[in-house]
């Protein structure tokens, strides 16, 4: 009896995190740090392809440098819970029509389960409303409600996306492109890069960002992706967008899903180490959690 209930929390937990429910017809209702940590884990070899047929042997996971056991594993394709901000600073005025064709192009690519909302930095911090995966909804808000202008409040952008999906559980994620360093905050918003990389961390947000003409990671941003799991690419000035947001989509659907369980609850942020016992392979997964009940 304990190893069916046992089973089927394990089952229960793992549908959460993936974004359905039991019978697939149900968003999760999984909250990441209440009993089991979730870490999502991308995984390339030594040409930067993507290694998607690893096994729950082939991982390790160390909680403050001490080993823990995977309660959880998953190699399943990954639902997207995403909200995109894009920059519409003045300087995008000539990188308009290039972005909303490759933003365009990653909507097509998302699957029944997926749900994306779209968002802009610029003369204004905004994000639409509608997280779904209606792609004529989505697509209506990249054509009609984006246009460049002002400055570059770029931190205020990630803050204002990530409150899009406070209500949201399971894996979060910030998607951000740029071409410029954070220069202007609008309204009587008074956070700081330091307050959304706090914040980042400790809520277990995803943030992936794509800089243009190899200046817009320079702010922080770039160590941000690489401290929450995501990732980040900085092209040159003509390089091909689809294909990096192709490449992003493709990383969100197939990262590795490892759970555990932590030694305690007592509030602190923990550091996380997640290896490949593969000899050659890089992984990419959050470096840290919050060991908090709450999370």
């Amino acid at each position: 009896m304990r190893k069916t209930a046992r089973v089927l929390a394990i089952l229960l937990f793992v549908a959460a995190a993936l974004g359905v429910g039991v019978m697939g017809a149900q968003r999760p209702t999984f909250r990441a740090g209440v009993r089991t940590v979730a870490v999502y884990a991308t995984v390339s070899d030594g040409d930067g392809r993507l290694v998607p047929d690893l096994a729950r042997s082939d991982f390790e996971v160390f909680d403050g440098g001490r080993p823990v056991d995977i309660t959880v594993f998953s190699n399943d394709i990954q639902a997207i819970t995403v909200a995109i901000m894009l920059d519409m600073s003045g300087s995008m005025q000539g990188n308009v029509l290039r972005v909303r064709a490759a933003t365009e192009h990653f909507v097509n690519t998302l699957l029944p389960a997926d749900r994306a909302c779209i968002g802009s930095f610029g003369e204004e911090v905004v994000v639409s409303p509608l997280l779904t995966g209606d792609k004529a909804i989505l697509k209506r808000v990249l054509h009609e409600e984006l246009w460049p202008g002002g400055y570059t409040p770029m931190w205020q952008g990630v803050a204002r996306a990530m409150q899009a999906l406070e209500g949201e559980t399971g894996r979060r994620v910030v998607l951000v492109l740029t071409d410029g360093q954070d220069n202007m905050t609008i309204g009587d918003w008074r956070g700081s890069a330091g307050d959304v990389r706090r914040q980042a961390v400790e809520a277990s947000f995803m943030v992936y960002a794509i800089g243009i003409e190899g200046t817009g990671l320079n702010g922080g941003i770039a160590s941000l992706a690489e401290e929450t799991g995501g990732g980040h690419f900085e092209l040159a000035l003509n390089a091909d967008l689809t294909a990096t947001f192709a490449r992003v989509g493709e990383e969100l659907r197939h990262q590795y899903l490892l759970g555990f369980a932590p030694a305690t609850f007592d509030g602190k942020l923990h550091k996380l180490n997640v290896r490949a016992t593969r000899r050659g392979l890089k992984v990419r997964a959050r470096k840290s959690y919050l060991a908090s009940e709450d999370r």
